[in-house]
């Protein structure tokens, strides 16, 4: 836009030489400040100027070679929203020129009727008038906008003829009602507000309005939705009052809707009473300190009863006297340290994830001592920092703890023994067989091939006892590897391993093996489940072998739901549960079970046969290798 007194840049659209002349030469001889003068006699060329050019000022004949009338205006306005057109028209087309001005234009001049000076004014009055016309827009669009971005419904009252305007859609988003921008009907505004409140909002207005001076209202009342629900509203205006007799004539205000505000004070004040009880009657012992002084300020009914101090003795408490010594000072230094709790103007309030952390010893009134955990947060109680702090007494089950620890130690120390027995059994069986088995068919082979070699008859039955002895011992330590190392069960596979097993038994000993199966698919079972039931089928068919004399055995596994199910039945002797037992088998087996979270139920009575009955875990990793 063209500055004031700034030179300017005038295109005329004049399609009459001896009017061009005559204009051109007013302007040329004013005091305008003329910079550069274009000119053209249609409108099409007109435009083109106005594309390419900064013009300050256009001054259009409407009568032209490609454009007549009105048109000829419209046909340039999407080019000039920004600069000012001076209309040229015949004392005939005066009619045609004031339809410009309401299009857009902003004055006109009568071929003939004007001269120098008016010309001058006219253009003055045009920069002008334009210039305030796009302040007036900026502002307008500016209201807008706002009225638009903000969740409050703005309004503009007319005071003189009480007509209500909403600006923008948010009285319809806020309320429900389809008015934007846009009157409101008669009476809408007060026929809204709720019956309880209606008669003083009414009142409070009015005496604002009526003290002509007051310029800001505001006021809190509930306001009928389009549904029939109230909403709780916050409503402002600001009132402007007439220059000359300080009429009141224009309030403007928004409206804002605080309903989840009310409601979330509501709560909070309905739950005050419920915090109070919450607080007194809760069961673990709670109180108030002062954070700058540690002074016990108010104290649960539960704390009362667990430390033994009435509420009297409790408020002449600190913190620190309720620790014992060498706790007191830990707890000092986890609040920030002993000198800012003494006298800093700041205490450092923030060491409350230290005492959260740490568990405390308090003394009663009796010096009892108690292990106890602090839950604290801050507060801000009658204006002063303070921090309520809720106890929990830990001391039984700090003992509980301690004595199921004591119990897993002396568990770990059990099953470690039974390893370390088993593996000496282990040994001692497996030296007895190499002694007493493998270790005399070799010396019994040794003393054939000395004789062969001293003797020459007869050296062939020699040779061939010695090859018999020899095939022997292979065949023995072969077994006894067998017995000793587990199967390559990922090869081999479990069922395949358990059937070899149950085949090599039966290859020495007249027992009759079952072995049913139900549900188990290998590819479901991890290789730490598949040695587990090996080890246990093994180490029980052993116990059989052993001592229970039996001529049938019944092995059942399944799985399903996500568990192994298996039982080893046989008929032979059994046992006394009750009785405690010397053998280690029984005990490696349910050693096992329980490294691998299962159990087990042994079923015997002497004469009466046993039945181990097991469950564990499928799917998942297991302990036990």
């Amino acid at each position: 836009m063209q500055k004031f007194n700034d030179p300017l840049t005038i295109l005329t659209v004049e399609d009459n030489p001896s009017d061009l002349f005559l204009l051109e030469h007013m302007l040329k001889g004013s005091s305008l400040g003329v910079r550069k003068l274009y000119s053209t006699d249609r409108v099409a060329e007109a435009f083109q100027v106005l594309r390419t050019q900064e013009i300050d000022l256009v001054l259009l004949d409407l009568s032209l070679p490609d454009s007549f009338g009105i048109h000829t205006f419209l046909s340039i306005r999407p080019v000039v929203q920004n600069i000012p057109v001076i209309i040229l028209t015949g004392l005939s087309d005066t009619s045609m020129a004031l339809e410009a001005i309401k299009e857009g234009a902003q004055d006109y001049l009568v071929k003939g009727e004007f001269n120098e000076n008016l010309l001058v004014k006219s253009i003055q009055y045009s920069i002008e008038r334009k210039r305030n016309l796009e302040r007036l827009w900026e502002s307008n669009e500016r209201f807008n906008i706002v009225a638009k971005v903000t969740n409050d419904a703005v309004w503009d009252r007319d005071l003189i003829t009480g007509k209500v305007f909403l600006a923008g859609d948010a009285y319809k988003r806020l309320f429900g009602y389809d008015i934007v921008d846009a009157i409101t009907p008669e009476n809408f505004w007060e026929n809204c507000l709720h019956p309880d409140d209606k008669s003083r909002v009414l009142g409070k207005l009015g005496k604002i309005i009526k003290q002509a001076g007051g310029t800001l209202w505001d006021d809190e009342y509930r306001l009928k939705k389009s549904n029939g629900e109230y909403a709780h509203v916050h409503d402002r205006g600001y009132i402007t009052y007439n220059a000359v007799d300080r009429r009141p004539v224009r309030m403007i205000g928004a409206i804002q809707d605080i309903t989840a505000r009310k409601k979330a004070e509501d709560i909070i004040l309905a739950s005050e009473e419920k915090y109070r009880q919450v607080f007194y009657k809760n069961p673990y012992p709670a109180w108030i300190y002062d954070t700058d002084t540690l002074n016990i300020l108010e104290v649960n009914e539960s704390a009362i009863r667990k430390y033994g101090f009435d509420k009297a003795e409790f408020l002449h408490l600190t913190m620190k006297d309720l620790h014992s010594p060498g706790d007191a000072i830990e707890f000092l230094q986890a609040i920030g340290s002993m000198e800012a709790v003494e006298g800093s103007p700041d205490p450092p309030g923030s060491g409350l994830s230290g005492l959260e952390r740490k568990l405390w010893r308090h003394h009663n009134k009796e010096g009892g001592i108690m292990i106890v955990e602090i839950t604290s947060h801050q507060i801000d109680y009658f204006g002063k920092k303070a921090m309520k702090v809720i106890i929990i007494d830990v001391t039984e089950r700090i003992r509980l703890e301690r004595e199921l620890a004591m119990q897993q130690k002396l568990r770990q120390q059990q099953i470690t023994g039974l390893v370390l027995n088993a593996q000496e059994k282990e040994r001692g069986e497996l030296g007895k067989e190499l002694h007493d088995n493998i270790n005399q068919i070799l010396a019994t082979s040794k003393l054939y091939l000395d004789l062969a070699i001293e003797e020459n008859e007869p050296r062939m039955e020699l040779l061939m006892k010695s090859r018999q002895n020899i095939s022997m011992a292979i065949e023995e330590i072969r077994m006894l590897s067998k017995e000793l190392i587990a199967p390559s069960l990922s090869d081999l596979g479990l069922i395949q391993s358990i059937k070899e097993l149950i085949r090599n038994i039966q290859s020495v000993k007249k027992m009759k093996i079952k072995l049913n199966l139900k549900g188990v698919k290998e590819d479901l079972l991890k290789e730490e489940e598949k040695i587990t039931v090996y080890r246990i089928i093994q180490e029980q068919l052993n116990n059989i072998l052993k001592h229970a004399q039996a001529s049938v055995v019944v092995i059942e596994l399944h799985r399903a739901a996500g568990l192994l199910y298996l039982s080893v039945k046989d008929d032979g002797r059994g046992f006394d549960t009750s009785l405690r037992r010397k053998g280690i088998g029984i005990s490696n087996i349910i050693s096992r079970v329980g490294l691998c979270n299962g159990s087990i139920e042994i079923e015997s009575a002497p004469g009466k046969g046993c039945r181990i009955k097991v469950i564990l875990p499928s799917g998942k990793k297991l302990v036990n290798k």
